[in-house]
């Protein structure tokens, strides 16, 4: 946890200010990005999964269950306290679904939670000294964008990114 302690001031301020979703949505000109469409996209729930207890299962070599829940509440924390933020998020699914339509709320609250996920894990990798795949999408939440899957099979391939 003294790592943590060592990251902890810069990685928050980073997430208070860092252009959170700018970017979802619109073209761009590497291979990672995923174009625009008519559907909407969705983060694919079961590569993510197994990311996630890959990480959690090298962060329990390092920390405790609560220590990696103490990060994890504290990113969603910070997080939280702008949820406007998410309001380019929100304008990505409306561009395919009416107001107040179940299933896009869902989705966004299924969205919203990919990225407090994807946050918290790069914060805990960083708490143990670990460069791993969440780290690794900082680069691109730092670009504004999402990221959604793997083309390819892990860990051949690349990211997509919306």
């Amino acid at each position: 946890m003294n790592k943590w302690r060592d990251v902890r001031a810069d990685y928050l301020a980073w997430l208070r200010t860092f252009p959170l979703l700018t970017e979802i949505g619109r073209p761009g000109d590497t291979p990672e990005i995923v174009s625009p469409s008519d559907a909407p996209v969705y983060v694919d729930v079961a590569f993510g999964s197994k990311r996630t207890h890959e990480a959690e299962a090298r962060a329990q070599k390092h920390l405790t269950d609560a220590e990696i829940d103490s990060i994890i509440d504290e990113v969603a924390a910070v997080i939280d306290e702008n949820l406007l933020r998410f309001d380019p998020l929100v304008a990505y699914y409306g561009r395919f679904f009416p107001d107040g339509d179940a299933g896009r709320i869902e989705d966004e609250r299924e969205a919203a939670y990919s990225v407090k996920r994807d946050l918290a894990w790069a914060a805990t990798e960083r708490a143990v000294g670990d460069t791993g795949f969440f780290s690794g999408l900082l680069e691109w939440y730092d670009r504004g964008r999402w990221p959604v899957g793997w083309a390819g099979k892990y860990p051949a391939g690349h990211i997509r990114v919306l």
